[in-house]
């Protein structure tokens, strides 16, 4: 037969390692509780994204500069469809006015401007092609001259023609097939117009020659 034994009563050692043991998980449960209120009470930062905002009050049609651009991180839920990053902005013209502090967009922009590159003076004027046949080798950096046609004040029939403006850029251009009339044909009227870049004087010489004019496409 078992005889029953009494535990034996713990010694001062034993006592002392329990004691440790209860302040060290209550000084667990301590830390995770304050851990647990902290994010409650400061929740991680939210993710954000660089975005462009105007640094002052800027009216429609203004070309933007980088003194006009301010980058700025906004949290990734508040920033709008089409927001314009670091590196995007300068350039572009706006189509709307917009406040100091808005977030730009693509909505807010019509991309960089007709003129953008070229000197300060510069205008730009449209020009009848004169030959519909032209208009296939024209793109928009394409490099022309422009002759007007000399006429006898007299009779009224052509003489020759004189060059009016040399070597300018075009900014902008219709494909051959949009200034065509039915099924491709040239239509029978004015010629369709391409715009260039010129200075003050060759601006007005080219409004001299309106209707007389024929551009001649320049080899790169």
């Amino acid at each position: 037969m078992l005889r029953q034994t009494t535990p034996r009563p713990p010694g001062p050692r034993e006592r002392r390692h329990r004691r440790l043991a209860r302040r060290r998980l209550s000084a667990g449960l301590a830390a995770a509780a304050a851990g647990v209120a902290v994010w409650t009470l400061a929740p991680p930062e939210p993710r954000t994204r660089a975005v462009l905002v105007a640094a002052h009050d800027l009216p429609a049609g203004a070309v933007l500069a980088a003194g006009d651009l301010q980058r700025t991180d906004r949290p990734l839920d508040t920033v709008p469809d089409g927001a314009l990053g670091p590196g995007a902005g300068a350039g572009a013209v706006l189509a709307g006015a917009v406040r100091r502090g808005e977030v730009l967009t693509d909505a807010r922009t019509t991309g960089p401007g007709l003129m953008a590159g070229q000197p300060p003076g510069t205008l730009a004027t449209t020009v009848a092609v004169g030959d519909q046949a032209v208009l296939e080798g024209l793109r928009p950096g394409a490099r022309v001259d422009v002759l007007a046609r000399t006429d006898d004040p007299v009779t009224g029939l052509a003489t020759g023609a004189e060059r009016v403006a040399t070597d300018v850029v075009v900014l902008a251009a219709p494909s051959a097939s949009a200034s065509g009339g039915l099924l491709g044909a040239a239509p029978a009227t004015a010629a369709g117009g391409v715009l260039v870049a010129v200075d003050a004087r060759t601006a007005t010489a080219l409004a001299g020659a309106a209707g007389r004019t024929v551009l001649v496409l320049r080899a790169p």
